[in-house]
């Protein structure tokens, strides 16, 4: 966790302060944003929808193969996901103006220099697509320390642009290839640490035991992720929040970034390294060759994975709990501490100390949601994944566009907090649908 922290700490002060900081909330700031926005998406689209989806399959495969086979089927995974970011990437670069007019026709930002700054970052999806299966990788073998850099690398080379070169012309440009840079970097990281497990890398073709795989495994979760990050991030966050005025954008990052990092640091992390442990007790009697199934059998993994989640859940509440009355009591010390010092106007700065406010009232709800999706995943009910994501993201829209005209930016924010309870509620009765419960 403490990798974890420091690279959430670095993502954070770039995209919280370096960015204000050095562009102030003006149109260049919220096409720099808009761009990583959409492209680091994209990334989270896939390695989200696909990482705790293809944990269990690592985990259950790792059983069912020899390790010739099995090393086979990994490499199979990494070309395909590469393949699949390097289309990804193509379409980006093709279309950049498109997406670009298409986000942010309503407001003041200058598309041509959104569509550069959009055209600069996008080479990082195929890293990130080829990331996305090294790290689920890790995660099955347990390696999580290798993993948790992700955050870490690209965000500590776009502050290290940004701290060399502060004053130079067009520095949005430098600081967009950065990312790529940093993505790079991860993506070497990830192949050195998978080869240090004993893993070899070979050029194979992708069979259909492959692509069966990923259709039953990862093409639920990854569309309902989709349709929730599109949902929550662009049509939210850029489409109806770029409606606000110039600055809207990156004033609204400031605050939520902040939230984000801090559900990442303690609800995500909880969730990947527990994850690992859920899916061993659900294929524990699976991959026992020598014996069936039973009920009784499946009954006390049931059993078992309720007493894991309840303690992941616990934990999560524990640590949430305190971080959420502090910043429910401290928005607004926090936001004079980040932005006081500075060109920032006091009503900006007291309105990011508000969104802080309502994001924080459903900060422990944010937590346990992706603690409840590991259990979710760790049985393979991607039907009931894909259910909840796209059910919240449609809610969340909703709430933010009916309360807009009334609370202006902090509609947003408290769609956030409103969709997050009812997330967890969600959640709570799906899994009692597959005779687990966390309570």
């Amino acid at each position: 966790m403490g990798i974890t922290f420091a690279g959430m700490g670095l993502s954070l002060f770039v995209r919280v302060l370096l960015i204000p900081k050095r562009f102030g909330f003006s149109d260049t700031a919220d096409a720099l944003t808009a761009a990583l926005t959409v492209v680091l998406l994209v990334d989270t689209i896939v390695r989200e929808g696909a990482k705790f989806s293809l944990v269990p399959v690592f985990v259950t495969r790792e059983k069912e193969m020899t390790r010739t086979e099995y090393q086979r089927f990994t490499n199979s995974l990494l070309i395909l996901l590469i393949g699949i970011g390097f289309g990804i990437f193509i379409l980006v670069e093709l279309f950049a103006p498109w997406i670009a007019s298409g986000l942010l026709q309503k407001s003041t930002v200058d598309i041509q220099k959104a569509t550069t700054l959009l055209r600069f970052c996008a080479p990082l999806l195929i890293f990130g697509c080829g990331s996305t299966v090294l790290g689920a990788f890790l995660n099955s073998q347990q390696r999580f320390r290798t993993v948790a850099l992700r955050n870490a690398l690209p965000a500590g080379t776009a502050a290290f642009i940004f701290l060399i070169l502060w004053n130079t012309q067009h520095l949005e440009n430098y600081v967009a290839m950065a990312y790529t840079g940093g993505f790079i970097a991860y993506f070497g990281w990830l192949c050195l640490g998978a080869y240090r497990t004993g893993h070899r890398y070979a050029f194979t073709g992708v069979s259909v035991d492959t692509l069966r795989s990923l259709k039953n495994t990862v093409a639920l979760p990854t569309l309902g992720f989709g349709i929730r990050q599109i949902v929550n991030r662009l049509l939210v966050e850029v489409y109806l929040v770029s409606q606000l005025g110039s600055g809207a954008i990156t004033l609204y990052k400031s605050a939520f970034q902040i939230c984000s990092a801090l559900q990442t640091l303690i609800g995500i992390s909880i969730a990947t390294t527990g994850l690992p442990d859920m899916a061993r007790v659900v294929a524990r009697r699976r991959g026992d060759r020598d014996r069936t199934t039973t009920e009784h059998d499946a009954a006390d993994n049931k059993v078992e994975l309720g007493r894991t989640l309840n303690r992941n859940a616990r934990m999560a509440i524990i640590i949430g709990f305190p971080v959420t009355l502090v910043l429910l009591i401290f928005h607004g010390k926090i936001s004079w501490l980040l932005y006081g010092r500075g060109t920032i106007d006091e009503t900006s700065i007291e309105l990011i100390g508000h969104l802080l406010f309502w994001l924080s009232t459903g900060m422990v709800f944010s937590c346990l949601i992706p603690v409840l999706n590991a259990g979710l995943y760790a049985q393979k009910a991607y039907r009931a994944i894909f259910t909840n994501m796209v059910t919240m993201a449609i809610l969340n829209f909703l709430i933010a566009y009916g309360l807009m005209e009334a609370w202006w930016l902090l509609s947003v924010a408290l769609s956030v907090s409103i969709t997050a309870l009812l997330a967890v509620g969600n959640l709570t009765y799906l899994l009692r649908r597959t005779r687990v419960s966390w309570l």
